[in-house]
């Protein structure tokens, strides 16, 4: 109860649903605060509009994405390859197979192919992180993924209880008892995930993948909103936010 309570918390301080609290609030008092009232929803719109567009999002998600370069040569001397969970496609309804979503699966596909390459273990972590999203646990449906790419049962581990980052690590800690590992996962997610497995007692090697800033050329057009630059700003601010909270809590 207490987790779902925080992820409620959690999914009101970032945008949208904070930018729409912002303008909500100036709508309530603006009839006897008639300026704070105005100054609050056009606050609202302005950053609605800020975070909307692409170089926003460019300036938000490269300082996150630029801590870790994508793995060239991968070392022999590892002993396994991590793949946090970052969502899955529930297709119940429509009667057919679950599946990763498109950035779980850009994790999964480097995963699988480290732990082919070196030959080492594959270790698939994360239950259900977000309980308004879906029923699955993201572990399993990697799993069936991975199967289907090849990859040897019996050198896959699957961990799927845990419901975050913290908890990740620490799953992924009880079932290694060896140190050195790769780390598959999002580019702009890596410097926290890194943080947290290395406070583990982790030697972490990051294998950066979905990467969402790239180089591109501005121009008039890059002054026109769109729900593209929308969803990355809002996810680069949500992971501001979460180095901010886990280093102040010192899981970091």
């Amino acid at each position: 109860m207490l987790f779902t309570i925080q992820k409620l918390a959690w999914f009101m301080a970032i945008p949208p649903a904070s930018l729409i609290l912002l303008m909500l609030l100036g709508v309530a008092i603006s009839g006897k605060r008639r300026t704070l009232g105005g100054a609050l929803i056009l606050s609202g719109l302005l950053l609605l509009y800020l975070l909307s567009l692409g170089p926003v999002a460019g300036l938000l998600l490269k300082p996150l994405e630029s801590a870790s370069h994508p793995l060239q040569k991968p070392p022999a001397a590892v002993d396994a390859v991590v793949v946090p969970g970052g969502g899955s496609v529930n297709l119940s309804w429509a009667g057919a197979h679950s599946y990763p979503n498109a950035e779980t699966l850009t994790r999964l596909v480097k995963g699988v192919e480290l732990a082919k390459k070196l030959r080492i273990p594959l270790v698939l972590t994360g239950g259900n992180g977000e309980p308004f999203a879906t029923t699955l646990n993201d572990a399993d449906v990697m799993a069936e993924a991975a199967y289907a790419m090849g990859m040897p049962r019996s050198q896959v581990i699957v961990e799927n209880r845990s419901r975050n980052t913290l908890e990740n690590s620490q799953a992924v800690r009880k079932l290694l008892k060896g140190n050195r590992i790769i780390l598959a996962t999002s580019a702009y997610y890596m410097k926290r995930a890194i943080a947290m497995f290395t406070k583990r007692g982790f030697t972490v090697i990051p294998a950066p993948t979905y990467f969402r800033y790239q180089t591109g050329k501005t121009g008039p057009a890059s002054f026109i909103p769109s729900a593209g630059a929308f969803a990355a700003s809002s996810q680069a601010l949500a992971e501001w936010l979460s180095l901010a909270w886990w280093g102040l809590r010192g899981e970091m």
